[in-house]
């Protein structure tokens, strides 16, 4: 719903089929099941390729997304390092004792990294993942968006990069890691707005160190 030629849940009535629900566990509160959603499409990247433990990987992108698939990558094991510009949202990786690196710091070496999820959101994100991931190594590419992403295919070639288009996931999975308290998610709720602050909750979303705001029927 409301991604592609399917309108989103803002009309008045919404219609589906009852196989569509999911359960949510009685112990998993509202808050935490809106994510839900992006949390499943973090951990699909476990169903898509092998994390062994001990995996060195970085996540591109400090996001909602991007701090929910450190989380997913952390618990298969893996030494994550989240890499960001916003010092508001890495300070949360860091909460949870995941490394983390400015996008823009001198820390970060090209071929760095055998694993590489890619979760900015931006075009340029793909080119950044690129320099960062070691030859023969992958990139998870999350990002979707307008704009055409412009990158160098001779890197991908002469490196042996394997680049692995990674969406959505599965819904059980995501309900099962959040009943289990596998991963944290009310430290990504900034704020929330009563419904009919609808408007100023949009506004909201701009801020730099925003990362969900949540409406509710009070």
């Amino acid at each position: 719903m409301g991604i592609i030629h399917h309108q989103g849940a803002f009309a008045e009535f919404v219609t589906l089929p009852v196989r569509n629900l999911h359960e949510v566990p009685a112990s998993v509160p509202n808050e935490a099941a809106v994510f839900t959603e992006p949390l499943a499409a973090a951990a699909e990247i476990l169903e898509q390729m092998p994390v062994p433990s001990g995996t060195k990987a970085a996540v591109l992108g400090a996001g909602r997304l991007g701090l929910l698939v450190a989380q997913v990558l952390r618990n298969a094991g893996a030494q994550v390092t989240v890499i960001g510009r916003s010092a508001g949202k890495l300070d949360v990786a860091r909460s949870w004792g995941l490394t983390t690196a400015r996008a823009d710091g001198p820390e970060l070496r090209p071929r760095s990294f055998p694993l590489l999820v890619e979760a900015t959101g931006s075009p340029e994100g793909l080119e950044t993942a690129l320099r960062l991931v070691e030859p023969r190594g992958t990139v998870v590419v999350k990002s979707t968006f307008h704009q055409p992403a412009h990158f160098d295919t001779a890197k991908v070639v002469v490196d042996e990069i394997t680049l692995l288009g990674s969406r959505c996931g599965g819904f059980q999975t995501a309900l099962g890691l959040l009943k289990e308290g596998a991963v944290q998610v009310q430290p990504l709720i900034s704020k929330i707005f009563p419904l009919e602050e609808g408007v100023e909750a949009f506004a909201f979303l701009d801020k730099p160190d925003c990362l969900k705001v949540l409406l509710a029927n009070q």
